[in-house]
């Protein structure tokens, strides 16, 4: 009897464990553990009375003490008349002095924001300098880049290797911002001082190397593009630059440079000649590499990846994914789609996050289909809906922080509509449609977007009004229910009872396929054979035939 209990125990016990691990493991994979500092939500009212339009970040970098010490400064127009300016700066910080257009200037650091206090109004449409001088220790990295900070690694020769990524936390947690994504400055500055052993990389252009003091120097980078501030990167290690050359559609040629460590420099040509390939492909669908004045940029982390403008974070270590009998490098795949989606066409507000991620997300799919065919395409698009939880929505109505938007399913569940979109519109009409959200200046670079933009897009370029179907896969976790119902021994009822609108379908039956509307209202069949409903996959739906 002892020794039944004892295994009773011991089998349940057992239950338990790989049932939390289990749970464990979702969570994990579906977003959770969120950050410490939660970037975006609600823009506060003082940080809506004005606009960033430059960021000058100056810092030097002390590997071995973990902490940073320098200045950044601020350009700033101003929405209305502004007696105090806010900014987001986490408080592990300790400031040394601010000045406004040159002027020593009062301040209050707390809960992580920054609230400055000039001596005069400041004006309507006044363009103001601020300067911020700040030391101390970054957070660091817990899970990079799901929970960001600073990467304090080193390489395999015990050289210092450090890294940056904040998308969900924000630039806030080492320079002093704006932390909102609605607002994207015209340009930044990049200048990190290092030991004279060490190169730094970082967004934009290599404009110069100055020598501060001695064993040191001072990397001064510059990026011409708007650039929302989680996107603001650099890296510092012993790396050692390998470039080739893209060409864009005009002939015009920019440097595809991948910043490697030594030890890593086998394959670093053949991952540019895959990333060129990419590129190529990718400006079929979204239009030409939006970056082309400076360059296509990848970076040796010591962590997964990240999609910072022209200085892509990778850390995959050259596996490739296999489709099929295909293999490529996924994650560089992806990060290089955010140079589009994310980079170029930012939403401007987390609750609007999938068009970053699903869309991207589709674009790998997009690569499949041009490199391989319609069923590779198809076979991606499986590989995705079989990773949906559809636990809750995708998008959000109102204001969101990136805790509250960021889940597995933005990028699963996100690429599936888009698929779905695919065969609604019909390939002339989705392509050009898809096309134009991602070069049209309406959508992109300073002007952000929301769902709705994307919806209202379709709607004209269809003619059709499909903002329900964007609201059911979007902003609810409702999949379309299909009913067949056996009237007879040869008519069969097909309807979709959980939805107000209906549905373009492939009907299939005998060697029949039909597209039809499928709604509340039932359709009558007469055919001997039981029909199958949307057998090629287009939709998430229940039941799901795959």
């Amino acid at each position: 009897m002892k020794k039944i209990l004892k295994w009773t125990g011991i089998i349940i016990g057992s239950i338990l464990l790989l049932g939390i691990l289990l749970l464990a493991g979702l969570y994990w994979y579906y977003g959770g553990f969120g950050s410490e500092y939660p970037s975006g939500g609600k823009l506060s009212s003082l940080e809506a009375q004005y606009n960033v339009s430059f960021y000058d970040i100056n810092l030097e970098i002390d590997p071995q003490s973990k902490s940073i010490a320098g200045y950044t400064e601020i350009k700033i127009t101003t929405c209305s008349d502004l007696d105090t300016i806010e900014f987001d700066l986490i408080d592990n910080y300790s400031i040394s002095k601010i000045m406004v257009n040159s002027i020593h200037t009062k301040y209050l650091h707390e809960n992580h924001k920054l609230f400055i206090f000039p001596e005069s109004k400041l004006p309507l449409n006044q363009i103001v300098d601020v300067s911020i001088h700040y030391s101390g220790e970054p957070p660091e990295a817990k899970r990079p880049p799901w929970q960001g900070g600073f990467n304090w690694s080193k390489d395999e020769n015990g050289n210092p290797w450090v890294g940056v990524s904040c998308q969900g936390e924000g630039a806030k947690i080492w320079f002093p911002c704006k932390d909102h994504p609605s607002n994207e400055p015209d340009s930044a500055a990049i200048n990190i001082t290092v030991a004279d052993t060490l190169f730094v990389a970082a967004n934009g252009l290599l404009k110069n190397v100055t020598i501060p003091k001695n064993n040191y120097k001072t990397y001064h980078w510059f990026t011409g593009y708007p650039i929302n501030n989680y996107l603001i990167n650099f890296g510092i290690g012993k790396y050692e630059p390998v470039e080739k050359i893209y060409t864009a559609e005009n002939g015009t040629h920019t440097p595809a440079v991948f910043y490697v460590l030594p030890q890593m420099r086998d394959g670093a040509e053949a991952l540019l000649d895959q990333a060129l390939d990419m590129l190529y492909v990718y400006r079929k669908y979204f239009g030409e590499y939006p970056w082309i004045k400076e360059k296509f940029g990848l970076l040796n982390t010591d962590y997964y990846g990240m999609e910072h403008q022209t200085l892509i974070a990778y850390g995959n270590k050259y596996k490739n994914f296999k489709l099929g009998e295909h293999q490529f490098d996924k994650l560089l795949l992806h990060e290089m789609g955010h140079e589009w989606w994310g980079n170029k066409v930012t939403a401007g507000n987390w609750s609007d996050f999938w068009i970053h991620e699903g869309i991207c997300t589709y674009g790998e799919a997009l690569y499949a289909l041009d490199k391989y065919g319609e069923q590779a395409y198809h076979d991606y698009i499986s590989y995705f809906r079989k990773r949906i939880f559809n636990f809750s929505p995708i998008a959000f109505n109102g204001d969101a922080t990136t805790d509250d938007a960021y889940n597995n399913d933005l990028y699963t569940k996100g690429a599936c509509f888009i698929h779905t979109l695919r065969y609604v519109l019909g390939d002339s009409i989705f392509f050009k449609t898809l096309k134009q959200f991602a070069t049209d200046s309406v959508y992109t670079f300073q002007n952000t977007v929301v769902t709705q933009d994307l919806i209202n897009l379709v709607n004209r370029n269809s003619g059709n009004d499909y903002t329900k179907l964007f609201q059911l896969y979007l902003y609810t976790n409702d999949y379309p229910i299909v009913q067949i119902d056996s009237i007879t021994a040869n008519q069969f009822n097909i309807s979709i009872p959980n939805i107000d609108f209906e549905l373009p379908m492939d009907v299939s039956y005998a060697d029949t396929t039909q597209r039809l509307l499928l709604g509340k209202n039932p359709i009558s069949l007469q055919t001997p054979f039981r029909p199958q409903v949307d057998r090629q996959n287009w939709y998430l739906k229940e039941p799901d035939e795959d």
